[in-house]
């Protein structure tokens, strides 16, 4: 048995997890992305594959780098504060985390041709960051329940189960209550029965969490110019993960009413950490001066992970002793995950030296993606995993829209962004918990002949749900969350 904290993830990417046992949940997380992006896309609500000539092309539609007619180099520092409020049976708490960190960095070195007799007018060859997600977020729900115990789901899974079998079928979550007298056993008519520290539930619960990472993608592109009219782009994305998550779960006597009971705190750790690799191709058509029309395709990202896990506990029994007891060394565990492919469209309307408009629509399908372990002789232990994506995920839609208005050096911008639940419509349990993202963007710029320098503000929301453990015959009560994400975008760039 694998199972365990037993959470059962319904619509949130911020999951605790088994060890040797990776979810649906690791497809999902890893595949939901917020472009590396630069102040200027940012600002048009990361809208810009029709427009091209900027750095975000090279992770978006990398046909946009063949629009450069000068080489550039550069950097965009990003402040983000992410803003969680969790509610959990009637009782909301809210918590915040800053982060510092870099939306890109690189360099772009174009040439121009536009004298020659041969078609093709240009070509650029980019390098650089583009950061594609953040894994930062803490927030803590708490609330009393006179219900049930993630206890009684213990209970569930050790009946029939010979207590001897206990260490060796959940050495990383029953195991650790049966060690420090959490459940325990008594015998009637020779018959052995499992009961636990709270029989009757009415503990005050408590949920925290603290995630910390990211992924990113250096991107190797190259482009052409095609008689000013067909620019096409490749980009080899060499992509990274690093995600930390520290978890508890606790239950307390804060009422002083559980004969024998004070408190328990089990304690999780994870890491996840691994590389990939993906191509994708771009193209725009510009039929008329001011229209520009682009498409691009993304490979999945094949990538190569590995888990590091523990566990530990600390029990109070009101008995004098305070019992702590951590599970096994976890064996890191190497898997493959592939995330969906995508394709992505867009329409680009040029207002002379006036300004610009574009859309983007992007299409991808959750249930694509795939999970398996490097050593092919577990792949049948995948089997369930799999299942679950195609059943629980469905096609998502993307769609992204921003404007430009220029007056002399100045620029100014306005966009916004809205993406479509990943899960299918059963397990969207409503509007604000089914990981729907929607959200606004501004921004202002100043160029000149040689620099240029761009601010922009983001605001998005998305809500998701938590149920920290299920009973057989029980509803058991789950954690709803709406997570707010500010952030504050500078690029400053240079023109040679």
């Amino acid at each position: 048995m694998k199972t365990g904290f037993s959470i059962l993830l319904l619509l949130t990417v911020s999951i605790t997890r088994p060890a040797s046992a990776q979810t649906d949940a690791d497809v999902l997380r890893f595949s939901m992305l917020n472009y590396g992006s630069t102040a200027r896309s940012m600002g048009m609500g990361n809208s810009f594959a029709g427009l091209g000539a900027d750095f975000s092309s090279l992770a978006s539609n990398p046909a946009g780098i063949a629009l450069y007619k000068r080489s550039e180099f550069s950097f965009s520092p990003m402040f983000s504060n992410r803003s969680i409020d969790a509610s959990f049976i009637g009782k909301d708490v809210n918590d915040n985390f800053f982060k510092f960190a870099f939306g890109n960095l690189g360099m772009v070195w174009a040439t121009s041709r536009e004298k020659s007799s041969s078609p093709w007018k240009g070509f650029a060859f980019g390098l650089g960051y583009n950061r594609t997600n953040d894994f930062s977020g803490r927030y803590t729900a708490e609330a009393g329940n006179g219900k049930n115990s993630l206890l009684d789901n213990y209970l569930e899974q050790v009946e029939g189960v010979d207590p001897d079998d206990i260490p060796n079928y959940f050495p990383f979550d029953v195991d650790l209550a049966w060690q420090t007298f959490l459940i325990d056993t008594f015998t009637s008519g020779g018959d052995v029965y499992y009961y636990s520290a709270l029989p009757f539930a009415g503990a005050l619960q408590r949920k925290s969490l603290e995630t910390r990472g990211g992924q990113g993608e250096w991107d190797f592109t190259f482009g052409g110019n095609y008689n000013e009219m067909l620019y096409l782009g490749f980009t080899l994305g060499i992509a990274s993960i690093r995600y930390e998550e520290e978890s508890t779960w606790e239950e307390e006597d804060n009422m002083d009413t559980i004969p024998y009971f004070e408190k328990y705190q089990l304690n999780q750790n994870l890491k996840t950490s691994g590389s990939g690799i993906n191509f994708k191709f771009g193209a725009i058509f510009r039929p008329a001066d001011p229209i520009r029309i682009g498409v691009a395709i993304h490979s999945p990202t094949w990538y190569t992970l590995v888990d590091e896990y523990s566990t530990s506990i600390r029990t109070d029994l009101q008995d004098g002793n305070i019992r702590d007891y951590s599970g096994p060394v976890f064996i890191p565990f190497d898997y493959n995950v592939t995330t969906p492919f995508r394709v992505l469209t867009s329409l680009a309307l040029i207002m002379g030296k006036h300004g610009a408009f574009n859309v983007d629509y992007e299409f991808l399908d959750y249930s694509h993606g795939r999970i398996r372990p490097v050593d092919r002789s577990f792949s049948s232990d995948f089997n369930p995993v799999n299942n679950a994506l195609r059943k629980k995920y469905t096609a998502s839609h993307n769609l992204r829209a921003g404007i430009e208005f220029r007056a002399d050096q100045l620029r100014f911008r306005a966009g916004g962004f809205y993406s479509t639940s990943p899960f299918v419509t059963a397990l969207r349990a409503s509007d604000e918990t089914d990981l729907s993202r929607y959200g606004f963007t501004g921004g202002i710029g100043f160029r000149e002949k040689k620099y240029f320098i761009d601010a922009a503000y983001s605001w998005s929301q998305q809500g998701s749900y938590l149920q920290p453990y299920t009973l057989n015959n029980q509803t058991t009560e789950g954690i709803t969350f709406k997570q707010t994400d500010n952030r504050v975008l500078i690029t400053v760039g240079f023109l040679f």
